[in-house]
């Protein structure tokens, strides 16, 4: 059985080239890896395969594949758009077998079971058979993202395409994902084209990577070789925007947002930021704060409590379903606590928040400049000025004024990302909570937009609360880490000292999965 193959391939739209003479292969059981920033044609080539490129595209070379079954499956990013909010995960498999594949519901229904348990999303026929009549918003992350994969599964592909299938994930589940889909490409004979941002993901995963800028591919070859003893400046740059490892600040090479159209640029140098005063205002503080959901077996917050001085930033990190957004929608005042007492009348009016996805955050059908100033026309500003204002804040986060006319999306992963940003500072935060602000976005954006945060930090006396499952990006933003586990704060302390001198099992864990700790 063959693999799949690009030859010279080529996509053109509108006398703009998307796609240029692209030689690539991947065998049966091997994992191929794409990468590269927003923008440089890493999904395009993907959904070339899938038959699914923009009307009016000129197509030039070829895409060869097995002809196997159905031949090619897709997992999509995000599970929780990917699957229909309104039917049971079991059933949403039955269906695509009885489409695809025909044969008795009841069949169906038993290979679903089969194929839950071959993606281990529960151990046991009980828990199987739980998943199945589950609805998606009831299930973590993880098993969400699990069901996804046996939906790609359930016709027998030859080919899978997995498109930054762990990016919502945290670190330890990350890292299960990808040994689960190594494990499932080699033993089903997949010819698997991994997308993603993150290097950490591709060196587990991969056995060749190519790297895409513009829409060529720069460098192409074994995954040690391409990871190890790159010869092109593009990758050694994308390298060395990683997240920092071991207390290394980010280099000052990083690589232009927006698919290396504006080549190798050099990234804002950032002085060491000052820490609080160690006699600070406490603006933030919650004790002793305890909220449990309606029907839910334990409280999703179990005691919790937190300060944040005036100019800290204090890091919130663990595992999916620990507690951490829930602590964020707290202190929001968007959930009342069952229990304990939350003091934020320092910063009460005064608090921005940046989600994680940037392109679900925004109205796709409203101007972005129209989006900043709705935040300052509620709180009764007059119309004229809030649309000036917008326009300043756009500039302040490194888009321009005239930016504030286009739709959402017209803009890239990382400019979405300033553009919420932007909104954020519209309400004149004291404090900035960022909730997984920069999970979603690729390696050298995530060090444009945390260097620019820090930026903002600095210039306009912002706390932040960071909420992360990835501790290396925790350690660089961070004063202070708190680690939270099954609704606890279980550690706290300095960012060197959590590091450097973990006392819980799970901060040994997040730390083990993010790499991090003390050189």
């Amino acid at each position: 059985m063959s693999g799949l193959v690009w030859h010279d391939f080529g996509v053109s739209l509108g006398g703009r080239t998307l796609l240029s003479a692209v030689n690539l292969s991947v065998e049966p059981g091997e994992t191929l890896a794409l990468v590269g920033e927003s923008g440089s044609g890493k999904t395009l080539l993907c959904m070339a395969v899938l038959g699914m490129l923009p009307t009016g595209s000129v197509v030039s070379g070829s895409v060869t594949q097995p002809t196997r079954g159905p031949g090619v499956s897709m997992i999509f990013q995000e599970p929780m758009t990917s699957l229909d909010p309104t039917m049971r995960c079991g059933r949403q498999i039955e269906e695509v077998i009885l489409r695809h594949l025909g044969g008795r519901r009841a069949a169906a229904r038993a290979q679903v079971l089969a194929l839950f348990e071959e993606v281990q999303v529960g151990a046991g026929a009980g828990e199987l058979e739980r998943v199945a009549r589950s609805f998606p918003h009831e299930l973590s992350g993880g098993q969400k993202q699990r069901v996804l994969i046996a939906m790609a599964l359930s016709c027998n592909p030859a080919v899978l395409l997995a498109d930054e299938p762990t990016t919502a994930l945290d670190s330890t589940v990350r890292h299960e994902i990808m040994a689960l889909l190594r494990r499932i490409s080699v033993s089903r004979g997949l010819a698997t084209v991994l997308v993603s941002h993150d290097l950490g993901v591709v060196q587990e995963a991969a056995d060749k990577v190519a790297v895409m800028r513009a829409g060529e591919v720069v460098e192409f070859g074994a995954m040690e070789d391409i990871l190890q003893r790159p010869s092109h400046a593009y990758t050694r740059a994308l390298l060395a925007s990683q997240v920092p490892k071991a207390g290394r600040p980010f280099p000052l090479a990083t690589v232009g947002d927006g698919g290396g159209r504006d080549g190798l640029a050099r990234g804002a140098a950032l002085g060491e930021l000052a820490a609080p005063a160690a006699d600070a205002e406490v603006i933030l503080r919650l004790e002793n704060v305890m909220l449990t959901y309606p029907g839910a077996d334990a409280p999703t917050l179990n005691g919790v409590s937190l300060t944040l001085k005036r100019g800290e930033s204090l890091g919130l990190v663990g595992e999916s379903g620990c507690g951490k957004s829930t602590v964020a929608r707290v202190v929001m005042g968007l959930r009342s606590a069952d229990g304990g007492s939350v003091d934020r009348r320092a910063v009460e009016g005064h608090v921005g928040l940046v989600f994680q996805d940037p392109f679900a955050s925004l109205n796709p059908r409203m101007a972005v400049g129209r989006a900043i100033a709705e935040v300052m026309l509620v709180r009764g500003v007059p119309a004229v000025e809030a649309t000036a204002r917008a326009g300043q804040l756009l500039e302040e986060v490194g888009l321009q004024a005239e930016d504030g006319t286009r739709m959402p999306g017209a803009f890239s992963g990382g400019q979405r990302q300033r553009i919420v940003i932007a909104r954020a500072l519209a309400a004149d935060p004291h404090l900035l909570i960022c909730d997984e602000a920069v999970a979603a976005l690729d390696v050298s954006v995530q060090a444009q937009v945390l260097n620019l945060l820090n930026e903002l930090k600095a210039r306009r006396g912002l706390s932040l609360l960071f909420i992360s499952h990835d501790l290396s990006v925790v350690r660089y933003m961070c004063d202070r880490i708190a680690v939270m586990n099954q609704g606890r704060i279980v550690e706290v302390g300095e960012a060197q000292e959590v590091c450097a001198n973990p006392q819980q099992d799970i901060t040994i864990r997040l730390i083990e999965a993010a790499g991090v700790g003390v050189a």
